[in-house]
């Protein structure tokens, strides 16, 4: 089983600083990041080199913005990534109209060296879901995820994401903070997961 488990929230979306980006876009439920998304999210690359952080697994949600999160990382640490749906978006009704349509996981494989397409989904989501749902389904996956690994695990999602895994590992999501880029770490011990970090953006605030 994993000692470590890293939960990362993607960077800044397009969509959201883009006025136009519903009338523009060719997938309109999945957009990229800004250039201050992959900013920040390579900042949380480097902090984990600078620090010498190496992960024995890397999953990532398959939307976009957070592959592109994955891949801003990936390549700090010169490592790969698994793409899986159990981390992914909140599906909810009111932000989606049905089952959004995302860029198919091979061609995630041709645009970023860091995707990895071996890997068989643990927990496929289905639309629509109410947020218990999808928290459940994210704590669900990360269970999976921490039990067949060892060492230290990096998952890179959403806000729905973050409290999920913690639910899910801890018990409780009620002290966790989910800013963009922003790290929570839980840690194994004989007593079970507890939460270390929550919300941590100090790599931020570097140059």
């Amino acid at each position: 089983m994993a000692e470590t488990v890293w939960v990362v929230r993607h960077g800044q979306r397009q969509d959201t600083v883009d006025p136009n980006w519903e009338s523009n876009a060719e997938r309109i439920h999945d957009p990229g990041l800004t250039d201050l998304g992959r900013w920040a999210a390579w900042r949380v690359g480097r902090r984990f080199a600078e620090a010498n952080l190496t992960f024995d697994a890397v999953y990532a949600s398959p939307f976009l913005w957070t592959v592109e999160t994955a891949e801003e990382i990936c390549r700090e640490l010169d490592t790969e990534t698994f793409l899986e749906p159990g981390l992914g978006e909140h599906l909810n009704p009111e932000w989606f109209d049905g089952e959004p349509e995302t860029v198919p996981h091979w061609q995630l494989a041709e645009w970023f060296d860091a995707v990895r397409l071996d890997h068989d989904p643990l927990v496929v989501p289905t639309f629509p879901e109410d947020h218990a749902a999808a928290m459940a389904r994210a704590g669900e996956t990360a269970s999976h995820i921490a039990a067949a690994e060892s060492g230290s695990v990096l998952l890179v999602g959403h806000g729905l994401t973050v409290g999920g895994v913690v639910q899910g590992l801890v018990g409780s999501a009620d002290e966790v903070e989910a800013p963009l880029c922003g790290l929570t770490r839980m840690r194994r011990d004989d007593d079970g997961w507890r939460l270390e970090c929550s919300g941590d953006t100090s790599h931020l605030d570097e140059a």
